[in-house]
């Protein structure tokens, strides 16, 4: 008998979870450096720069427990010295913990945008982003009130930390899906950006391009290693764009799967 015809089978939907693309991120970097070069932008990512002095100064701070160290305090607001924040540790390997207010901003935009690569991860990611700064900072803040002529900036940091904080962690919970992965993809980069920008700006100072401080993550590292401060500040601009490289490869290539 004749062989029954085959009737067209649906095919089944992907059970691949929604990704976001290179070219989207891309998008987003090309217009967030727009955004940046306009005078209502610049005051529009006020808040992202925040976001930004707080990842670098909880970069030291964390691997300066990490390596058995010991955090006295912590701010994110200017000192009026052309500081951002400080951190201040003491014990531990000031080696690797004074390598990683640059290059933990940089780690920390990496991870955001690996992790918020799939759309479906996105709420949670802002959640503990926003546990993370708001939490996690103000453990490292209050201890400067500790210190002399620093209570203003322990309480404007900790007000800052927990209001970042918690707009992170309330868009988390309430925004939808789409919206929430457009949010954490657009921090993602400027974080990464700023990162990036920052340590040009550093490397500026260190070649004497631009003002001085009087003192920086690659001055400290300059005097206690005995190496010049333009050279670990061209290592921390290398090793940014190695590991934003490197991220980007690894979570947003082309794949079979």
């Amino acid at each position: 008998m004749p062989a029954p015809d085959k009737l067209p089978v649906k095919p089944a939907p992907s059970q691949h979870p929604a990704k976001a693309s290179i070219f989207l991120i891309m998008i987003l970097a090309v217009g967030s450096l727009f955004l940046s070069h306009m005078p209502v932008g610049a005051l529009l990512l006020k808040p992202v720069d925040f976001l930004d002095t707080n990842l670098h100064e909880l970069g030291h701070a964390l691997f300066c427990v990490l390596t058995g160290g010991t955090v006295q305090g912590l701010t994110i607001v200017s000192d009026g010295d052309g500081h951002a924040g400080l951190t201040f540790g003491s014990g531990g390997i000031p080696f690797i913990y004074s390598q990683m207010g640059y290059l933990g901003t940089t780690l920390f935009g990496c991870l955001m945008l690996f992790f918020g690569r799939y759309r479906k991860n996105a709420k949670a990611v802002l959640m503990v982003l926003g546990a993370f700064v708001g939490i996690g900072s103000v453990g490292f803040m209050v201890q400067t009130f500790g210190m002399d002529n620093f209570g203003q900036a322990a309480l404007l940091s900790i007000g800052l930390a927990l209001a970042m904080g918690g707009v992170l962690f309330f868009a988390g919970l309430k925004l939808n899906e789409g919206l929430a992965h457009f949010l954490l993809l657009f921090l993602a980069v400027q974080i990464s950006l700023n990162a990036l920008t920052d340590v040009v700006w550093l490397i500026e100072i260190s070649a004497g391009f631009a003002g001085a401080h009087s003192f920086s993550d690659a001055t400290n590292m300059a005097q206690s290693t005995g190496i010049p401060a333009i050279v670990w500040s061209i290592w921390w601009g290398v090793a940014s764009l190695a590991m934003l490289f490197f991220t980007l490869r690894l979570a947003y290539r082309n794949k079979s799967q």
